[in-house]
């Protein structure tokens, strides 16, 4: 049944992400609506149950306190850090378009959700065992709002993914494989859909998701911080399309289209924030001469951004 049920919602994100930039405006506003009225109730009933007095059995203090610390801060940063997709959308956005405005309310989309739902969730832990979410959940919830609570978390993980494996199909693209969109969505949902068989069947799949978020912060918090340091150097002035040519005549043609500033900043950002991530996989050294303490992510956007700037003050690429 979980296979089916994983097959289905598979079925139904891919439709979406083939379909396109145009589906997901269209049909994401109504769906955005709905499931802020069925998480409200929810939270309702959540917060209804929290123990607001709540203490926990032993207080954490010093390295116990920081490592607990830097690994929720990492875990909710890996979020947005994952999702950098909202380029995939402004680009249909007149070019009259405030870059502030973009700015400001794509920042608020990644900011409210994650600061709402982890504050939420911190509270359900006080007077639910949130070791299994979805049944302690289920646990204070009405029984005629339960079936409307778990088809809402449905539909909210395809409209989520679909979005994702929208934008994922053109980063292959972009990297240079030669397939057609719809394709190239297929196949990033193929490889998606396999890792979660693996994470359900396979593993735990809360601990492998949790896992696997704080890694991510290791490679996505350069990658992101070398972008956004990029956008700051040059002012959000790019030859668009000069890179949007694939033809031999294109300025960005094989070298033409490697920044070397970014590739080092970029390697050596990831290099450093392996060395600090504290997950249950893996610890790196510093992360364990320092108890545990997670700052893979601060590290990772410190060590890159200023290296690139550093670079790019004696190699000048295209604009």
């Amino acid at each position: 049944m979980k296979v089916v049920v994983i097959l289905a919602i598979a079925a139904a994100t891919l439709a979406i992400g083939v379909y396109g930039h145009a589906t997901i405006v269209r049909l994401y506003q109504p769906l955005a609506v709905v499931l802020i009225l069925i998480f409200a109730v929810m939270a309702g009933y959540v917060l209804g149950n929290a123990d607001w007095g709540y203490q926990p059995a032993e207080a954490l203090h010093g390295i116990g306190l920081w490592a607990t610390v830097a690994a929720g801060v990492s875990i909710v940063a890996s979020a947005p850090l994952s999702y950098t997709n909202s380029a995939d959308f402004a680009r249909y956005l007149p070019v009259t378009t405030s870059p502030a405005s973009v700015a400001m309310w794509t920042a608020l989309g990644a900011f409210v959700p994650s600061v709402l739902f982890t504050a939420l969730g911190a509270l359900a832990g006080t007077g639910l065992d949130m070791a299994d979410p979805q049944s302690a959940l289920e646990a204070v919830l009405p029984s005629w709002f339960t079936p409307i609570f778990l088809l809402a978390v449905i539909v909210g993980t395809i409209a989520n993914n679909a979005m994702t494996a929208y934008s994922s199909g053109l980063a292959l693209q972009s990297v240079g494989l030669r397939l057609r969109r719809s394709r190239s969505v297929l196949l990033d949902g193929s490889m998606g859909v396999a890792m979660t068989l693996y994470a359900l069947l396979v593993s735990n799949f809360l601990d492998t998701v949790s896992n696997m978020m704080q890694l991510v912060v290791t490679v996505m918090g350069p990658v992101m911080a070398v972008y956004a340091a990029d956008v700051l150097w040059r002012r959000n002035r790019y030859d668009g399309h000069g890179l949007g040519d694939e033809t031999s005549s294109s300025p960005y043609w094989y070298n033409g289209g490697i920044n070397w500033a970014g590739t080092v900043a970029v390697f050596t950002g990831i290099a450093a924030a392996a060395l600090c991530v504290a997950a249950p996989v893996y610890t790196g050294p510093i992360a364990n001469a320092v108890g545990g303490v997670d700052l893979s992510l601060p590290v990772g956007l410190l060590v890159s951004a200023a290296l690139y700037v550093v670079l790019m003050r004696s190699y000048r690429p295209r604009p």
